[in-house]
């Protein structure tokens, strides 16, 4: 198998507190900072970087399989994807069950990772138990879980002490209109700091 320098999901919030207008704005962002300059120049570094994306509620789905991004046209290729991807189903926030989805994702990563990275974005809590659980196996897998909290200030701080793993972190967006810087920066930390 070919080497590449990160594995990263990124599990993106699709449950039903998440209005249409905010599911299309947090899509579109996260596709958008695919085509940031300084995530584009991470990307480029060191075998480059495989991505996929899964939406969840109550369950994951899938919407853009895993790509190997190299260079810039990997990059704009994936965004594009992206931006076009559907919602999924539509219902709770199953954050436990996501984090999962997403360990089992990064098992069938098409290259061989030097880092394995789940990205994690949610206005929502959800369930502890089995959002611990799925943090245990991460770590014990070696996986980093990130985490940005949108909307309520305190979503921030119950993924900081459920969800993230030791090493991980979590920013806070403000609204879904903030969502943009944030993801930007939020991939450009993950990318880049290897």
């Amino acid at each position: 198998m070919i080497a590449c320098a990160v594995a990263l999901v990124l599990l993106m919030d699709a449950s039903a507190s998440i209005l249409p207008a905010e599911w299309d704005l947090q899509r579109e962002a996260t596709a958008a900072a695919f085509q940031d300059p300084a995530v584009r120049a991470a990307i480029a570094r060191d075998g480059g970087v495989a991505v996929t994306a899964i939406a969840f509620s109550d369950d994951s789905t899938t919407i853009v399989p895993w790509r190997h991004l190299r260079e810039a046209a990997d990059a704009e290729g994936f965004a594009r994807e992206l931006a076009a991807a559907p919602r999924g189903p539509v219902g709770g926030t199953d954050i436990g069950g996501a984090l999962f989805a997403a360990l089992a994702a990064l098992a069938e990563a098409p290259c061989a990772a030097e880092q394995e990275i789940i990205d994690l974005a949610t206005d929502g809590e959800a369930p502890e138990a089995p959002t611990h659980r799925a943090r245990a196996y991460a770590e014990a897998q070696g996986v980093r879980i990130n985490a940005l909290g949108v909307g309520n200030p305190e979503a921030a701080q119950w993924l900081r002490e459920n969800a993230i793993t030791p090493g991980g972190f979590a920013l806070t967006a403000a609204s879904w209109e903030e969502f943009s810087r944030a993801i930007r920066r939020k991939l450009t930390l993950e990318l880049a700091a290897r």
